[in-house]
């Protein structure tokens, strides 16, 4: 299937913008997230000559500041949905921060493997918190799962070279959570329109002062 197909059937459970049709999606990822079906979808980005498209996902791509590579596949034209690659090398990984998402997603691992840990959240005064371990499993190459915004959670290193696939949805809420597992001490962080309209607003003060 090629991927513009699938997201438009994804589109159509309505599981990215409200949570709801969740075990459909979760289907629709498992049996059409292959790895003959992504090795394809990146040959076609390989091949292709738009390369204003390809342009725009390439701005994408980043070293994540949760440890892992980051590569947009897809996005769409009309909202914030995309399909991303999660890339971690053989190597020892950091360790992620307790951290939410803007957005509903579903992911499947196609190589390796992680542990997968969801959290509790207390608010505590100013930005500290206490964090509560309330699930951990091992995701298996081939296990899917879908993972709902505002809820906190994080994946810990393993030994094997890993890739998942994240099919996301657009952000439902205005900022995501990150928890320093040291200091227990919370921030908001913006989504990369936020973030730009912010320095460009700064920007202006400086020049006009």
């Amino acid at each position: 299937m090629k991927l513009d197909n699938l997201m438009n059937t994804v589109f159509e459970t309505k599981a990215l913008e409200n949570a709801s049709n969740i075990e459909k999606l979760k289907e629709l990822v498992s049996e059409n997230v292959t790895l003959d079906n992504v090795s394809s979808w990146l040959r076609d980005l390989k091949e292709s000559q738009d390369s204003e498209s390809i342009g725009s996902l390439a701005s994408l791509m980043e070293q994540h500041p949760l440890g892992f590579e980051k590569y947009v596949i897809w996005k769409s034209e009309t909202n914030g949905s995309r399909v991303r690659l999660h890339y971690w090398p053989q190597t020892k990984w950091p360790m992620e921060s307790i951290h939410d998402h803007r957005f509903h997603f579903c992911a499947k691992v196609l190589k390796g493997y992680y542990i997968h840990e969801e959290y509790d959240v207390k608010n505590l005064e100013g930005d500290s918190v206490e964090v509560y371990l309330k699930k951990k499993e091992i995701i298996n190459a081939g296990d899917t799962y879908f993972f709902p915004a505002g809820s906190f959670h994080r994946v810990t290193p393993s030994e094997e070279m890993t890739v998942s696939l994240i099919v996301r949805g657009e952000p439902v809420l205005p900022y995501s959570r990150v928890i320093n597992p040291d200091t227990l001490k919370m921030r908001k962080a913006y989504g990369a329109l936020q973030k730009f309209q912010s320095k460009i607003a700064n920007l202006e003060a400086q020049l006009t002062n």
